[in-house]
Order: C-alpha cells, then sequence, then structure tokens
C-alpha cells in the first residue's frame, strides 16, 4: 500500500487540487548536509498542484527552488541564473521535457532528474539518455529529496575529481595558456602564437573549450552533444564528428601561418575525444 506522501501527491496530481495543507509531515525530511544545502534547483512542472507540492517539499528540505510551468520559462531563467540541478517533467505544454534537459545542462551544466507519469521501459531508458535520474508520478516526497540529494552527491564528487585533473590555469583562470596559444573564455576568443584569432563558430569554441577543460580527459560524443545543443540545435553524433574535423583544420591552417605546434584533439577509440597540448 502507497504511504501518505505518495497518496496526497497523487490525489493532487489526479484532482489539480491547489490545497496543500498536508504537508505538515514536510518536517520529518532531515537537514540536508553538504554539498546539498547550498544547491539551487530549478523545477520545470505544468501542473500547478504538483509544482506546490514537489516545491513545498524541497524548500522545506533546505533547497532554493525556482519553479516554472513550460520550456521556454525555464530557458529563459537559465539564461539569467545558475542552478545545481533542474527537475524536469517530460509532458510540457511547448517542448518534450527530453529535448529540454540536454539544452538546459549544455547552459548551465546542470544535473537533471525527470519527474514524469511516463512509467514504461522505453521512456525510462529514454529519459536516462539525457538525465541523472528518472522518477515516475506518484512518487514518495522523500525519496524525491533522497534522490536529489544523491544526484547532487554523485556530480559533486565528479567536478571535484575533474577539477583536480585540470591543469592549474584551466581550473582557475579565464584565460588559459595552450603552449604559446591562449583560450580566453570570457572574449571566447582563441590565438595563435602571433595573437591572430582563429575563427571558430559559437558550438566549434564551446566544442573546443569543453575539451581543454577537461584537461586532457577524454569526453564522449553524446556529452559533447549537450555542449553544443544550444548553438547547434540540428547536432547529433555526425554533426561532433564533422565539427572536430573542422577545428582540426582551422587549427592546422593558424599553426602553419607562425611555423608552431598547434593545439590537438585526439580520438580515443570507443572514449570521445580529448584535447592534447600543442607539440613542442
Amino acid at each position: 500500500m502507497a504511504n501518505s506522501n505518495e497518496i496526497a501527491f497523487g490525489a493532487a496530481q489526479r484532482s489539480g487540487q491547489r490545497d496543500i495543507a498536508w504537508l505538515n509531515i514536510a518536517p520529518a525530511v532531515s537537514s540536508p548536509s553538504l554539498p546539498e544545502a547550498s544547491a539551487s534547483i530549478l523545477l520545470v512542472e505544468d501542473d500547478a498542484a504538483v509544482r506546490e507540492v514537489v516545491l513545498a517539499f524541497l524548500v522545506a528540505a533546505g533547497f532554493a527552488v525556482t519553479a516554472v510551468a513550460d520550456a521556454a520559462s525555464a530557458r529563459a531563467r537559465v539564461e539569467r541564473d545558475s542552478f545545481d540541478l533542474a527537475i524536469v517533467d517530460v509532458n510540457l505544454p511547448d517542448a518534450s521535457g527530453f529535448a529540454l534537459a540536454p539544452q538546459l545542462r549544455a547552459r548551465r551544466d546542470c544535473a537533471i532528474i525527470h519527474l514524469t507519469s511516463l512509467g514504461s521501459t522505453d521512456y525510462r531508458l529514454r529519459g536516462l539518455e539525457s538525465a541523472d535520474d528518472y522518477l515516475v508520478k506518484p512518487v514518495d516526497m522523500r525519496e524525491l529529496v533522497a534522490r536529489v540529494k544523491a544526484v547532487l552527491r554523485r556530480t559533486a564528487r565528479a567536478a571535484d575529481a575533474a577539477a583536480a585533473r585540470l591543469p592549474p590555469a584551466a581550473a582557475r583562470l579565464p584565460v588559459i595558456e595552450l603552449g604559446r596559444w591562449t583560450l580566453d573564455l570570457v572574449r571566447r576568443e582563441l590565438a595563435d602564437p602571433a595573437g591572430t584569432v582563429v575563427r571558430l563558430t559559437r558550438a566549434e569554441f564551446d566544442l573546443f573549450a569543453a575539451l581543454v577543460q577537461a584537461g586532457g580527459l577524454p569526453l564522449a560524443r553524446d556529452y559533447l552533444l549537450e555542449v553544443v545543443a544550444s548553438a547547434d540545435s540540428e547536432s547529433n553524433a555526425r554533426t561532433i564528428d564533422v565539427m572536430v574535423s573542422r577545428i582540426r583544420r582551422k587549427l592546422a591552417a593558424a599553426a602553419a601561418v607562425p611555423a608552431s605546434g598547434a593545439p590537438r584533439i585526439l580520438t580515443r577509440q570507443g572514449e570521445g575525444y580529448c584535447y592534447a597540448a600543442p607539440e613542442a
């Protein structure tokens, strides 16, 4: 038998009621510990009753939550604000949550949890291609909070591990030295040793910067698709390969002018692409 948390959520979802007084059980949720305590969450849910329920529980658990009702509002918010995690419904009025998730991640590199009524195995598998977790409504609110904390812990550990592998300059500075080349993350410019800017498209710059910031770790094509999604809405796995080829040609052409080695993009079979420093 479902517990009271799940029953209340399911009833609110079915009836559309906005009375959430039953949330007096929220204090039973334990206070979050770091790194979750300072986390900011974007909630994308079109059902007002469900949105209020989830919002109330997350706030009671100590999170800073921004709630919106559609994909357009979600995109607008990530343009202005940073979020550690987004909880995204799949059946939104103006877009699929499956399509929205990689767009949000590409803009803010936030973790994603899908919260939806679509519970078939096919939907779950599809959702987990673009998200870190997948929950089916009705859900126990305590489980949702626990899943949020677990995803935040995983992403924090992954970020710490990646930062530990980065060169010091890449970890701290907006301008990264690549041998005699420079990558300016603020101006979004890659300059050769002579100071000439290599002309990269927005998507090409995003892809190259992601590889550099990974510190030599290989990045999978699926991840790179998310990186360039907002700049190239028609991107797919083949697009990444073509984009890498274009960047390689531009780097080689620029290197030929000052007669110095160029930054390199290497292919790692079965893993993706990685950055390599210019050869001396």
